[in-house]
């Protein structure tokens, strides 16, 4: 049996037995690693740092791509966020939402920084709610090979030198006006929707969340965000119905 150091971010924590819990962990690789707890649900063997939502500093035992816990040590905690059912509701769905797209072998250390960093920016109350989930999951889906293209039209392959720009969320490609009014199925991106578009899919990982939108043009930014996700995964998220029952109607 090794040990194993490393760092990462609880996901999701299951019961199991009379005493002990799995807890699903994004590591800072970006690897999704399932990790048993013995004994944490009794009395003083519970460690505060092996949680949902606690970005800690692990110590394993390993055998054959199975965990268990034998340290944690806290680095940060979120939990700040359980205090605001909406936030909470939302890092639950960030938190399904990049489970499903991590891999137990494969590397992705994007997700683990875009992850942090939104929940960072709703902890803070710096951002608004509903940009951060759309900016995760326009960048997510695109750090996880799902990436909407941008560089010219989809369908007739020549460059689009200025707006209007449109966009088809099936396709995932970008159009020209001449040719999204042929084919159909594209929906024109306002000119602002595609600045923050541009920007949340090209800048550093740590920027992800920088920028602003407001009316119509944000509206159309996060509806079609959500449904980028919803189409290419070909399924829903409990968690994002949830956020969907307790967030204000937009």
């Amino acid at each position: 049996m090794a040990e194993v150091k490393l760092r990462a971010l609880g996901l999701r924590e299951v019961d199991f037995g009379d005493y002990d819990r799995y807890l699903t962990a994004l590591t800072a690789d970006g690897r999704r690693i399932e990790i048993l707890c013995k004994n944490a649900r009794r009395g003083k063997k519970q460690n505060p740092a092996a949680r949902q939502f606690c970005y800690s500093e692990f110590i394993l035992y390993e055998r054959g791509g199975k965990y268990t816990l034998r340290e944690a040590g806290l680095v940060h905690s979120f939990f700040p966020l359980t205090q605001d059912i909406e936030r909470y509701a939302l890092a639950c769905y960030l938190a399904e939402l990049a489970s499903a797209l991590a891999t137990p072998d494969e590397d992705s250390p994007a997700l683990c920084v875009l992850l942090l960093h939104a929940l960072r920016a709703l902890e803070s109350g710096g951002r608004e709610p509903t940009l951060v989930k759309a900016a995760f999951e326009w960048r997510v889906m695109a750090e996880s090979g799902y990436a909407p293209d941008l560089s010219g039209c989809g369908v007739c392959g020549r460059g689009i030198e200025r707006p209007p720009v449109y966009f088809s969320v099936r396709a995932g490609t970008a159009a020209d006006g001449v040719c999204a009014e042929r084919v159909g199925g594209y929906e024109r991106l306002a000119d602002s929707a595609l600045r923050a578009l541009t920007h949340v899919l090209t800048c550093d990982t740590r920027r992800v969340y920088a920028f602003s939108l407001t009316g119509l043009a944000r509206a159309q930014f996060c509806r079609m965000g959500e449904a980028y996700v919803l189409y290419h995964l070909g399924r829903g998220f409990d968690s994002l119905a949830f956020y969907r029952s307790v967030a204000p109607l937009e």
